[in-house]
């Protein structure tokens, strides 16, 4: 009997859609995105690259970065690194200005339109007035009922600081106004205190609405309210008619820009989920499979969160540092999708506190005292301030859906292909120039065998050094719990352009997933592909 075959496409484009179990859907993405082209009615998806990272300057030989903050009004940034604040120039410089008493943990900047920045560190706030003469951080003294303000966040708002407090304050349901005394120290005056009051909860966050200009969020730790400020500096009302029935998880995963608020939210009836809000009210946008994950998260008050974006895609990066979690998700809010992310070892992305300054996008690490730029023509991690080093490979990895049969029958795969991009990249050729070895036509041109590779003569003796990215295929057909030990395919070197990638005769199976792993130092651009199923 002659078997019938057919194509079967193979979804190499998608995000990671966390299935409840390995069987159900084990289709990941790691450092990667979809991007679009052409109009709505003949778009093609593509998966390309998500940002590298390059070390912009070392602070300090240890510790962690705990946050940094651009200073619009005075052209700089502010960076803290383990117990020292630092103001990051232009240049490049970097010049000291003062010290917390902390060491440890996220900290909350702002700044007001009197010079002056704010800097909290769960204990106490700290102000830095940048047009003096000289460089200096005050530690404040911040007292209410006779008892010290311990404050967990910052905001600016209608020419004040508006202070959330710690859990650990006396009175931890208080939020407070903040106002300007002298030009290195702030105050709260005897009627600018509040506090949420929907839940007996903790006001741990406050965080301006966009498009807004005279609301904010009150966060607590099981909701949120709406508050508003009605006419004067220090006046402000709960909007009764609005408020979250979730409050935040930790106050580091807050990220705001210029329609949305996004945090990492729960109440004391559900799991964390991840939470937005903007024009068009609330909206949950972790699905079940994400909800189950975020369910399973130990520590989830060990993370952090920024928005960042890339080639017009506005990015929600949320990390679970916790060494029980270890756990990078990223959301893409142009295809509603999520995706992995990673660094060098697949361990969670060390990205804390995203700005846009000098052109450029920095943020501090979480497991350094450096600051790092960070952009999509970035195509390694770099710890060096070498722009020359090599760095690492960024592990970019996609894992498809699984092929079965509507009634699991046996099939058989033929051969498996997809378009990449190949060809526009230049490596060191030197040791190709200077081997005689290479199968040449008479025009001048290399040999290439089926798959794509350089052929060269059996006896050759050239050293050959050249790097070659490459893409390792393996595949699963126990339900993805294990995969095939990898073959690769190297990519082809600059100007040889031919697209495809081609895998032969994998076998008989009743259920078929495709792992691909893509190395190099180079940008990736891969477009869906073809399985040819023999039934």
């Amino acid at each position: 009997m002659i078997s019938n075959s057919e194509k079967v496409a193979i979804n190499i484009v998608g995000g990671s859609t966390f299935g409840l179990y390995p069987k159900i859907s084990a289709e990941k993405t790691y450092n990667m995105f979809i991007t679009t082209a052409g109009d709505s009615q003949s778009a093609t998806k593509w998966l390309v690259t998500y940002a590298g990272f390059k070390r912009a300057t070392e602070i300090l030989s240890g510790g962690e970065g705990r946050g940094i903050f651009h200073s619009f009004r005075g052209g700089f940034a502010i960076v803290v690194a383990g117990s020292t604040v630092y103001k990051f120039l232009p240049s490049g410089a970097i010049i000291t200005i003062g010290n917390l008493d902390t060491i440890r943990g996220e900290v909350s900047i702002d700044e007001n339109t009197s010079s002056q920045i704010c800097i909290v560190d769960g204990i106490s706030a700290y102000i830095f007035h940048y047009t003096a003469t000289t460089n200096t951080l005050t530690k404040q003294s911040l007292i209410w009922s006779g008892n010290p303000v311990k404050p967990n966040y910052v905001c600016y708002m209608n020419q004040r600081f508006l202070l959330a407090s710690s859990t650990t304050s006396t009175f931890p349901q208080n939020w407070y106004v903040a106002a300007r005394l002298t030009d290195t120290t702030i105050t709260i005056p005897n009627d600018n205190q509040f506090q949420i009051e929907t839940k007996p909860d903790s006001a741990v966050a406050i965080k301006r609405i966009p498009g807004q200009s005279s609301s904010v969020i009150v966060f607590g730790k099981s909701v949120a309210e709406v508050w508003i400020n009605t006419g004067g500096t220090e006046v402000y009302v709960r909007n009764s008619a609005k408020s979250f029935d979730n409050g935040c998880v930790s106050v580091n995963t807050i990220a705001a820009n210029d329609e949305l608020v996004c945090w990492l939210a729960q109440n004391e009836n559900s799991a964390p989920f991840i939470m937005t809000y903007g024009a068009n009210g609330t909206q949950r946008i972790s699905t079940d499979g994400i909800d189950n994950l975020l369910a399973s998260i130990v520590k989830p008050e060990d993370s952090t969160a920024f928005f960042y974006r890339q080639d017009g895609h506005l990015f929600y990066q949320l990390t679970f540092f916790n060494s029980e979690d270890n756990l990078t998700l990223i959301y893409d809010f142009n295809n509603g999708m999520f995706f992995h992310g990673s660094d060098e070892t697949l361990n969670f992305h060390p990205a804390r506190q995203v700005i846009y300054f000098n052109e450029k996008t920095y943020f501090v690490s979480i497991n350094d005292a450096a600051v790092y730029e960070m952009g999509g023509n970035i195509v390694n991690y770099n710890y060096t301030t070498n722009s020359q080093a090599v760095g690492f490979e960024i592990p970019r990895i996609r894992i498809a859906k699984t092929i079965r049969k509507d009634d699991s029958s046996r099939f058989r795969v033929g051969y498996f292909t997809f378009p990449i991009e190949q060809g526009v990249f230049s490596y060191n050729l030197d040791d190709i120039e200077n081997c005689d070895c290479y199968i040449i036509t008479e025009e001048g041109d290399f040999v290439l065998s089926e798959d794509g590779d350089f052929l060269i003569l059996e006896e050759c003796g050239c050293l050959i050094s050249d790097y070659r990215p490459r893409i390792d295929m393996s595949f699963s057909k126990n339900g993805n719990q294990s995969f095939s030990s990898v073959v690769s395919r190297d990519l082809n070197l600059a100007g040889v352009f031919r697209n495809r990638l081609n895998w032969y005769r994998m076998g008989y199976a009743n259920e078929f997933t495709i792992q691909l792993r893509f190395w190099g130092l180079q940008r990736f651009v891969a477009h869906d592909g073809i399985v040819e199923v023999f039934v």
